[in-house]
C-alpha cells in the first residue's frame, strides 16, 4: 500500500540503510578497513568540501552528488558532455564500425537496439565523468561493464561466488582498469566530472587506498545510468550508478516511440525548436516540451522494477504488520505503478498524456521511479535529460523503424533488476536506421 511505502520512507530509526549499504560494499570488494571508515564521523575542520556536522563520508557522499547533479553549473557541463558525445557517436559512419552493426544497400544501418543505446550510453556516461583517459587504458571497457551489469543483480541477493563467477570476473577487470586511472597523477587525467577528483579527494583524506577507491568508483561507474539509478539510487544513499539505467531507459523510450509511429512524429516536431544556431537546448528540452515529458514519465512507469531495502535494527510495526529485527524489508514499486485505483482502468496501456491531463500524478505516493525519503535519487535530472538529448538528436538525424518482423520486446520480469527492467533473453529488436530526409 502506498501508506505503507510512505511509513517506511519516513522511518529513519529502525529501518537504516546503513547496514545494508555496508554489506553491499563488502560484497563488491571493499575492504573492512575501507567501509568502516566510510562510516566513521570525518573531522569538522578538513579541507575539501564543507562537513560542518562531521557526517561520515558514505553520508556527506550524496551531498557531493546533489552539488553534482543538481541544476547548475556542474550539471550543466554533464548536459554539454552528453550533447558532444552522442553528436559523434550517432553517426552511420561510426555505427558501421562496430561489431553488431550491419550496412544494407540502400544506405540503411540496422542495430539491435539494446545494445546500440547500451553502447552509446555507457560510452557517454563514462567520458562525462572520467574523461577520455579510461577508453584509453582499454577501449573494450564498455563490453566489460555490459557484462557486469547483465549480472549485477546477483549482488542483491548475495549469491555466492561459487555461482556469480562471471559477474565477479566482469567486475574486477573493470576495477582494475578504474585503478589503473586513478593511479594516474590527477593533473594528468585530463577532463573529469566535477564530482570525481572531489570525492576521490574525500576518500584520500580518511586513508583509504587506490584500489578501495576503484572498487568504490566501480560503483559509480556502474549506474548512470540513474540512474539514475538513471535513475534508481535507491541501492544505497551515495552510489549514482552512471550507466546501469540510463541505457535502459533510453532503449524503453524510443522502442515505445517506434512502436508508436504518430507519437514518434510528435516527439520530432515537439523538440525540433530545441536545436538553436548555438546548439541545442536543454533548457527547451526541460521547459517546453510537455510530450516529451510525458513520454519520458510514462516509459519509468512501464519499466521500473526495482525496490528500495531497508535493514530493520529494531522490531518494527508497518501496516499493522510487525517486522523482526534483523531482517531485512523490500519495497518494490512496479506494483504501485500498475495501480488502477491511481491510474485509471488503463494502467496497463501506454498512455504518454495521463500526466499531462493530471499533474497530481507525479505527486502521488504510487509515483516512486526515483524512490522517496532521504534516497530519493539525486541522479533524476540528470538522467532524464542526458535521455531527452539521446531521443532529440537520434530523431533529427535519422528515420528509425522495427526492421520487418520483430516483435516488441517483452521485459525480463522474472529477473532481479536494480531499477530499469532488461529485455527477455533473445529479444533485441533489430531497427533499421537511415539518414533523414527533410
Amino acid at each position: 500500500m502506498p501508506k505503507d511505502v510512505a511509513d517506511a520512507y519516513r522511518n529513519t530509526t529502525s529501518l537504516s540503510f546503513d547496514v545494508f549499504v555496508q554489506v553491499m560494499m563488502r560484497n563488491l570488494g571493499s575492504s573492512a578497513q575501507s567501509v568502516r571508515a566510510m562510516f566513521s564521523p570525518m573531522p569538522v575542520e578538513k579541507d575539501g568540501f564543507p562537513n560542518p556536522h562531521g557526517k561520515p563520508l558514505g553520508r556527506l557522499a550524496r551531498e557531493l552528488h546533489t552539488k553534482q547533479l543538481y541544476p547548475g553549473e556542474n550539471l550543466t557541463k554533464l548536459d554539454d558532455k552528453f550533447i558532444e558525445s552522442f553528436g559523434d557517436q550517432l553517426n552511420l559512419e561510426k555505427m558501421v564500425d562496430t561489431n553488431y552493426a550491419a550496412r544494407d544497400e540502400k544506405g540503411g544501418v540496422t542495430v539491435p537496439l539494446m545494445k546500440w543505446s547500451s553502447d552509446v550510453f555507457t560510452r557517454a556516461g563514462q567520458v562525462a565523468y572520467f574523461g577520455d583517459l579510461l577508453g584509453v587504458i582499454d577501449p573494450d571497457l564498455t563490453w566489460t561493464f555490459l557484462e557486469f551489469d547483465d549480472l549485477s543483480w546477483q549482488i542483491l541477493f548475495q549469491y555466492p561466488r561459487i555461482v556469480s563467477r562471471r559477474m565477479h570476473a566482469a567486475r574486477e577487470r573493470l576495477t582494475a582498469v578504474i585503478e589503473k586511472y586513478f593511479s594516474v597523477p590527477a593533473e594528468e587525467r585530463g577532463e573529469q566530472a566535477w564530482f570525481t577528483p572531489a570525492m576521490e579527494h574525500e576518500m584520500r583524506t580518511i586513508g583509504i587506498n587506490t584500489h578501495d577507491i576503484a572498487t568504490m568508483m566501480t560503483t559509480i561507474y556502474w549506474g548512470f545510468v540513474y540512474s539514475k539509478r538513471l535513475q534508481q539510487c535507491k541501492l544505497t544513499r551515495w552510489w549514482f550508478r552512471i550507466n546501469t539505467n540510463t541505457r535502459k531507459a533510453s532503449f524503453w523510450m524510443l522502442a515505445y516511440l517506434i512502436r508508436h509511429p504518430q507519437l514518434l512524429e510528435q516527439i520530432r516536431h515537439e523538440t525540433e525548436p530545441a536545436f538553436k544556431a548555438s546548439g541545442l537546448s536543454v533548457d527547451y528540452l526541460k521547459d517546453s516540451c510537455p510530450l516529451l515529458d510525458g513520454v519520458w514519465n510514462e516509459t519509468l512507469r512501464h519499466s521500473a522494477f526495482s525496490a528500495s531495502v531497508r535493514h530493520i535494527t529494531e522490531d518494527t510495526i508497518i501496516g499493522g504488520k510487525t517486522l523482526r529485527k534483523g531482517n531485512r524489508l523490500m519495497i518494490p514499486y512496479r506494483q504501485l505503478h500498475f495501480d488502477e485505483g491511481v491510474f485509471g482502468e488503463d494502467a496497463h496501456d501506454f498512455v504518454p498524456a495521463r500526466f499531462e491531463k493530471d499533474p497530481k500524478l507525479l505527486r502521488s505516493a504510487s509515483w516512486r521511479p526515483f524512490g522517496g525519503g532521504i534516497t530519493m535519487c539525486p541522479g533524476r535530472y540528470v538522467a532524464k535529460e542526458s535521455v531527452a538529448i539521446f531521443i532529440a538528436i537520434a530523431l533529427r538525424r535519422f528515420d528509425i523503424e522495427f526492421v520487418r518482423g520483430q516483435v516488441f520486446p517483452q521485459g525480463a520480469e522474472g529477473t532481479p533488476v536494480l531499477g530499469i527492467m532488461n529485455i527477455q533473453d533473445g529479444q533485441d529488436p533489430l531497427v533499421r536506421i537511415t539518414p533523414r530526409q527533410a
